[in-house]
């Protein structure tokens, strides 16, 4: 579960099985199918698949459940399952190998005029760049977080390298999920798409309105956990998307992932940055909260009596899957050299001010009454730009 997907709630226990083609009622081989009337909803909006009753036990197609829920089926010796990419029903394109030993070059960037041609990496911690997360892959991804209508080109001749990135993205997803596809040439595109939550939106809208009232980003992470814990509870096997859990009139059942997902819609909603973290078969959070970053587990809060693990401070309780992948997300979101206002995240309408002047407007509720500017290694006051203005 390494992207924001909608998750397939399925009614009286249909099993995901082999297809099964032919008239309503078949005989085959002594077994009787027929097709089931049972429901099948996906977070929360009934959806039409084909499906058949066999011996007590309903079957559909894994294609279907694929298209449904938006992730890639395909066939390639065998039946593949790829939760991390959209459905198509073709296996991906495999990278080819270098004709000749000689090193690969890396082709110029794509002319790409949807974005700004700026080294935002200057402003973050180069201990971040490591592996797949390259200088490259910050520059893409910071200008398509602050501006959803924008593209960046990356390149990888690796695959995993490839993988091992949007996968890490995906633990961001707000209500808006960053993913790369190829454009040829081992270059992939990374682009934002938006989760449709708008059932969630508008379910929860008077407790974002209550919860944006509170004075300090603690306190509104703290009525966030709470309202977790009293619309979820704790089961292991059970997986629930973000739609289900907000418009449910009743506590509704997740595992950690789950808790997790709805931590990370919530905060962003409230424009608290927040980041999904695995470890050890394990999801929890961790959150950037009144300047500083610290790990909340709302999955274990909803089964003790206390708030044992809300907001317990900057170190893990368990070993993280991917540590510098954590930390690259980190700079993403809150750069070290230019501080959480200039970051000037888009997730709802917002505008960053200091003493009455408007230094950046877009889309986001990512709202900072006061401005940081840290000095440069140079000595020099650090600039805000964007979209070609500039502020001192």
């Amino acid at each position: 579960m390494n992207r924001g997907r909608n998750i397939v709630l399925v009614a009286a226990g249909i099993l995901i099985g082999t297809a099964l083609s032919g008239p309503a009622v078949q005989a085959a081989s002594g077994i009787l199918a027929e097709r089931s009337a049972q429901a099948v909803y996906v977070d929360g909006q009934k959806v039409e698949l084909e499906a058949y009753n066999i011996d007590g036990s309903n079957y559909v197609k894994l294609r279907d459940i694929g298209t449904a829920a938006d992730f890639n089926v395909y066939w390639d010796g065998a039946v593949q399952i790829d939760t991390t990419a959209p459905y198509t029903g073709e296996a991906p394109k495999a990278v080819q190998p270098a004709a000749t030993p000689e090193p690969i070059q890396e082709p110029e960037p794509l002319p790409n005029p949807t974005i700004e041609s700026a080294d935002y990496s200057a402003a973050a911690n180069p201990e971040v760049f490591c592996g797949p997360y390259t200088r490259e892959a910050y520059n893409a991804a910071y200008a398509v977080l602050r501006d959803h209508s924008a593209t960046g080109i990356v390149y990888y001749t690796d695959d995993a390298d490839r993988q091992q990135l949007e996968n890490l993205l995906a633990e961001l997803a707000n209500g808006t999920t960053l993913s790369l596809r190829g454009t040829g040439d081992g270059a992939y595109e990374i682009y934002a798409h938006t989760v449709d939550w708008s059932i969630a939106d508008e379910a929860t809208e008077d407790f974002i309105r209550e919860a944006d009232g509170l004075s300090t980003d603690r306190e509104k992470v703290i009525r966030v956990n709470d309202w977790i814990c009293d619309h979820m509870v704790y089961n292991p096997k059970k997986v629930v998307g973000v739609n289900t859990v907000a418009s449910s009139p009743v506590p509704v059942e997740g595992n950690c992932s789950s808790f997790a997902r709805m931590m990370n819609y919530l905060c962003g909603r409230l424009g608290i940055p927040c980041i999904r973290v695995h470890g050890e078969s394990h999801y929890w959070n961790l959150l950037y909260v009144d300047g500083v970053w610290s790990y909340t587990d709302a999955s274990v809060n909803d089964q003790v009596s206390s708030r044992a693990a809300l907001l317990f401070g900057d170190t893990p309780r368990k070993q993280i899957d991917d540590p510098a992948g954590l930390r690259f997300l980190q700079e993403l979101l809150i750069p070290l050299r230019i501080g959480p206002a200039a970051a000037g995240l888009r997730f709802g309408k917002a505008e960053i001010q200091q003493q009455g002047q408007t230094l950046w407007h877009g889309s986001g509720p990512f709202i900072y009454t006061d401005l940081m500017l840290l000095s440069s290694p140079s000595g020099r006051k650090a600039n805000l730009e964007h979209k070609g203005e500039h502020h001192e």
